[in-house]
């Protein structure tokens, strides 16, 4: 292999820095590429930009290389937001829902809801918690007439209690029976 003395080393170095400083300086200038990979000392992708089906994603890793934020699109092209523990386990999305309404999730190790803010058809906000084997078993909600609903479920997600009130007004406490 040659040796580039220092004189060639210094020239290509120059042409090279008024190279970069003529596009720096440039007012129309940007840098435009399909992906952007960040590495870290050791060349493992620490933050990768880049489109998946025509929308920006952004996602990071961390030092076991495992993804731990994902920000995208969903199918109908709303923005998401994926986090994820150490191991690559979903524990968070902030989202949307089909009607294009905010959504947050959180996850339990085996990936199943823990609690969900959200909204119904209507547009009425819903709080739901579910227990470790992903059953609903707390709902806070609205009625389809815009009243205030309470629900709490067993274990197996049956419904046992509801608060909730009647078209006119008037307040109503149901309790369920599992039948044997």
């Amino acid at each position: 292999m040659k040796n580039i003395d220092f004189k060639s080393f210094l020239i290509g170095f120059l042409i090279a820095t008024v190279a970069f400083l003529s596009i720096a300086g440039s007012k129309t200038g940007f840098l435009r590429v399909e992906k952007l990979e960040v590495v870290d000392e050791n060349g493992n992708t620490v933050i990768k930009l880049g489109s998946a089906d025509g929308n920006g994603t952004i996602e990071t890793f961390n030092k076991h290389k495992n993804q731990i934020v994902n920000i995208s699109s969903t199918v109908n092209g709303d923005g998401v937001i994926n986090t994820f523990n150490s191991n690559s386990q979903q524990i968070v999305k902030v989202g949307s829902t089909v009607d294009g309404e905010g959504t947050i999730t959180t996850y339990n190790i085996n990936g199943e809801g823990l609690v969900q803010l959200s909204s119904t058809t209507s547009g009425d906000g819903s709080v739901t918690t579910y227990n470790t084997k992903g059953k609903g078993i707390v709902k806070l909600t609205s009625t389809t007439d815009g009243d205030g609903y309470i629900s709490t479920s067993n274990k197996q997600g049956v419904e046992m209690v509801q608060l909730s009130s009647t078209s006119t007004g008037k307040g109503v406490i149901s309790t369920f029976m599992i039948k044997k």
